[in-house]
């Protein structure tokens, strides 16, 4: 009765509709809890988990000494001993968090409580000190230990921090025996390679730049994971109140089944819009957290509020592009289970795009290929937030306008397949 007498008062106006539309929404705590609490909740939870584990994971080191000697070159009159190594080796990794042992022999390698095995072979120092011979360090790493291979990557950056030290004391060595004016790092580093980051029109930028154009790609992997809550709360609105037999009250206002069906996509994209934003911050906060696992120091990323702001935008319209190429399949399943398959598919064909969006530059790609994938919505929301990062304003206002004016013709030309016969009645299996 209370159904009745809210739909009642709609009177044909649209306006009330919308409003009943944005109650029910309000009202579905459920609704707005998964898909606006969910994100906000979610990334920077996953974010702290990964930071907590990796922080508190034990990785175990041994460090294998089968040299353990001292030698001087006699030409060079320089020393290198195994031992110094293996202190670098124990001091640093152990300041960086790992477990460090000092092992006698390769009986390491069987224990399978060791993680990296760093051997240090006979003759080290000899050839560590020699013209001729290059000195060597064995890794051992277990298979398939993703810290291992952390470890690996620190051992190595070590290593190779060690070998530059001895070739800068033997070149030394060789400049004061030779006598020649000449000094260690224009023999060992004649080329000074630098990178400078530019912008596309040539301007010099920070390193924020880059983690801007980071930002915008993670955005677009967000576009992928709000378009469930939007197809659900449709699917709900027009399956789900066929099944209630709520959709026949209604119908039966005054106001027309395209009327009904537009309001209902503008409330399912405003649930949309709002996970987009709750993804946004998610996945700030994401970030943040991961990086301070990986260097040490939380992200500063800058806040971009105008990339945020055309992320909303566009997550508006891709929600309303997916929902109304849906629409006509949804409206002619039987159930919500069939309903929710269907628009499954279609949302999975936009995840494609979105990752691929993630991995590749839209705004590089050759004529010949980008030409065709133009007739796919989801091109033109990729391209707006690639085109906005680079600088270019206008083309990514130009995309944003694709976008928008393909959800309204594809929203006109959903809703001119709908009847009320073909929203009330299930069709027959």
């Amino acid at each position: 009765m209370q159904l009745k007498r809210r739909l009642s008062r709609l009177n044909g106006r649209p306006r009330a509709l919308a409003w009943k539309e944005l109650v029910d929404l309000a009202r579905d705590k459920k609704t707005l809890a998964t898909s606006i609490m969910l994100p906000l909740i979610v990334f920077p939870l996953l974010g702290f988990i990964s930071l907590a584990l990796i922080s508190t994971q034990e990785v175990t080191i041994a460090i294998v000494d089968l040299d353990n000697t001292s030698y001087t070159n006699p030409v060079l009159n320089i020393t290198v001993s195994s031992s110094e190594l293996v202190d670098l080796l124990k001091s640093h990794l152990e300041a960086k968090g790992y477990n460090v042992l000092l092992a006698k022999n390769l009986s390491a390698v069987n224990d399978t409580s060791i993680d990296v095995i760093v051997v240090i072979p006979p003759g080290y120092s000899r050839n560590a000190s020699s013209l001729l011979y290059k000195a060597k360090v064995v890794i051992y790493k277990r298979a398939g230990i993703q810290a291992a291979s952390r470890a690996e990557s620190d051992i190595l950056g070590i290593v190779y921090g060690y070998s530059n030290i001895l070739a800068e004391r033997k070149t030394e060595a060789l400049i004061d025996y030779s006598r020649l004016n000449a000094t260690v790092e224009a023999i060992l580093y004649p080329l000074k390679p630098r990178t400078i980051l530019i912008s596309v029109g040539g301007k010099q930028v920070g390193i924020e730049y880059e983690l801007r154009n980071l930002l915008a790609r993670m955005l677009v992997i967000a576009l992928s994971v709000v378009v469930t809550p939007a197809t659900s709360f449709i699917i709900d609105g027009i399956i789900g109140e066929r099944e209630r037999k709520t959709i026949e009250m209604l119908l039966s206002t005054p106001l027309s089944v395209s009327s009904i069906i537009y309001i209902k996509l503008m409330a399912a994209s405003m649930l949309g819009l709002l996970t987009a934003l709750a993804d946004a911050l998610g996945f700030i906060a994401y970030m943040s957290f991961m990086s301070m696992a990986i260097t040490g120091n939380p992200l500063a990323i800058p806040i971009d509020y105008g990339l945020l702001g055309l992320h909303a935008i566009v997550a508006f319209f891709t929600i309303l592009v997916t929902v109304s190429i849906a629409l006509p399949f949804i409206t002619r399943t039987r159930g919500i289970r069939s309903a929710a398959n269907i628009a499954s598919i279609i949302a999975i064909a936009g995840t494609i795009m979105f990752f691929t969006g993630f991995m590749v530059d839209y705004t590089r790609l050759p004529q010949d290929i980008i030409n065709p994938l133009y007739i796919i919505p989801y091109t033109h929301s990729i391209l707006a937030i690639q085109y906005y990062v680079l600088g270019y304003k206008t083309q990514a206002i130009l995309h944003t306008s694709i976008l928008a004016i393909a959800s309204i013709t594809i929203i006109i030309l959903s809703t001119k397949t709908l009847t009320t016969e073909k929203v009330l009645i299930a069709p027959q299996t």
